[in-house]
């Protein structure tokens, strides 16, 4: 089965888009309406939403030493039951003239230390559609695991990153997703692996 949306972009009509706020994101309201399933126009609504660039997220995946890399970081938005630090994939917003790759070797070399050599598409998603404007695109990055310094503390000081690094075997990836991982991206990345990842040996080792 192939979805295909019922309407497009052209079935929506913003009559107003105000940026209310320009920060480190950018809120805009907006008012809109849009095609109804019946064929009919919504009444007009009034919608906020942040809007920040597009990003691009890496899992570093070793396919001779099967080993994958993750990266441990603070995150301010977590409710105050949970803690602030994540595991997660490397990733980075796409700035003005990068590429998906462009941004995937930056972020691997700045949050990881690492070389990416080859990389390989799982998917793209939109994390929050109801009130987040934002891709994400999902790659999975080949490098070499003899070169990790898990002694080292990885980030940009003038970006406030402070990164831990986690070197693990491919073994461990059905026990992490049976904790109580709760960022997103990391865990459609493992699952994505563990659905994948002797497909991605294959090809990756293969190509050697």
């Amino acid at each position: 089965m192939k979805y295909t949306p019922t309407y497009q972009q052209s079935d929506v009509e913003v009559t107003q888009d105000e940026v209310v706020y320009d920060g480190f994101f950018k809120m805009h309201k907006r008012t809109l309406r849009h095609r109804k399933f019946s064929g009919e126009w919504s009444d007009y609504m009034t919608r906020e939403m942040m809007v920040r660039p597009d990003a691009v997220c890496v899992l570093l995946f070793d396919p001779v030493k099967d080993k994958l890399l993750l990266i441990e970081q603070f995150r301010p938005c977590l409710p105050k039951h949970e803690s602030p630090w994540l595991l997660e994939l490397v990733a980075g917003m796409v700035e003005e003239g990068e590429s998906d790759e462009d941004v995937a070797r930056r972020e691997s070399l700045e949050e990881a230390g690492v070389e990416v050599k080859r990389l390989a598409y799982m998917m793209r998603f939109v994390p929050s559609p109801g009130g987040l404007v934002e891709h994400l695109r999902m790659y999975a990055g080949e490098f070499d695991s003899t070169q990790v310094d898990l002694n080292a503390t990885m980030g940009l000081d003038e970006e406030h990153e402070d990164i831990k690094l986690h070197l693990i075997s491919t073994d461990d990836v059905q026990p992490i997703l049976d904790q109580d991982i709760v960022n997103a991206s990391t865990i459609m990345g493992l699952q994505w692996f563990a659905l994948n990842q002797h497909k991605l040996k294959s090809q990756w080792l293969g190509g050697q």
